[in-house]
């Protein structure tokens, strides 16, 4: 009588972990050939898989052979998950906008964890805005699970363009130098709204009768881009009047002497010296006319 009583069968020692980068690489492993202690090959039952973790970590894939009396052994093969970095598109040039209220979020691109995983960024974290010109950034950082993260930069130079002007005014017409004032300013905003407040006036000579008399105000933006508004005042002197002609009668000619003139004004209240006198008249035996001729000329 032979009485058979089978053995323990002998495993082969369970592999070296195989790093992969992402779970869609895991695969069913090449299973090693298994005999039991007579030289019967074994089909193992499983795999029993580990749970796949959201990130990195190990997932086992596990087999268990059992020989025909019971013994039975687990082989194991363990994949390590461990994520590599993920690339970035290169940041685009940046766009020239004219006014800070152009800014706007930009549209951003899709990307991908290393596992083709699409990432949502945080952000945008937007650098200070420049007073007139300048650069602003908006960057919005891609992280993956492992933590791998890049920023991605979007960037916006502001390059103030001119400013339109009115046209100047058409000349006003005064009479007199006292009559000029400062007039009335157009508002003038620069290319993105903003009210400028302009510099002067800066008065050209006044004529001493007649002429042009400009006032000149310099409306600037903070780039520096400037324009000249010019008011212009056109001195027209307007006539005086007179008192009226006088006359006296007097019994001798030795009586007629130089009379007293009047003060006369110009249109502008300056006191005019009159030209004179031209005397003129008919005389004749002891009576007639004589006249004394004054001329009051404005400038």
């Amino acid at each position: 009588t032979y009485t058979i009583e089978r053995e323990d069968f002998t495993m082969p020692a369970n592999p070296a972990p195989q790093v992969v980068a992402c779970a869609a690489d895991l695969v069913a492993p090449t299973l090693p050939v298994i005999t039991d202690n007579c030289g019967t090959v074994l089909t193992p039952t499983g795999p029993v898989i580990s749970t796949i973790p959201a990130c990195e970590g190990d997932v086992t894939y596990t087999y268990t052979y059992t020989d025909c009396e019971g013994n039975h052994h687990d082989w194991v093969y363990t994949y390590t998950i461990e994520r590599e970095d993920f690339t970035m598109p290169a940041n685009p040039a940046p766009q020239v906008v004219a006014c800070a209220a152009d800014l706007a979020a930009p549209t951003l691109p899709v990307i991908t964890d290393n596992c083709d995983n699409v990432l949502i960024p945080t952000g945008p974290v937007i650098s200070t805005i420049p007073a007139c010109e300048g650069n602003v950034t908006y960057t919005y950082t891609y992280t993956d699970c492992e933590g791998n993260h890049h920023d991605w930069v979007y960037t916006y130079t502001i390059e103030r363009e001119d400013f339109t002007m009115p046209a100047n005014p058409a000349p006003q017409v005064v009479a007199c130098a006292a009559d000029l004032t400062e007039p009335n300013l157009p508002a003038i905003t620069d290319n993105c709204g903003t009210i400028l407040t302009p510099a002067g006036p800066v008065i050209s000579t006044i004529p001493a009768c007649e002429g042009n008399v400009t006032y000149t105000y310099t409306y600037t933006d903070c780039e520096g881009n400037h324009h000249d508004w010019v008011y212009t005042y056109t001195i027209e002197h307007e006539d005086f009047t007179m008192p009226q002609n006088g006359g006296s009668v007097v019994a001798c000619a030795i009586m007629a002497v130089i009379p007293q003139v009047p003060v006369v004004y110009d249109n502008c209240g300056q006191m005019i010296t009159p030209t004179g006198p031209v005397m003129s008249g008919t005389y004749a035996n002891g009576e007639g006319t004589i006249i004394f001729t004054y001329t009051y000329t404005d400038c």
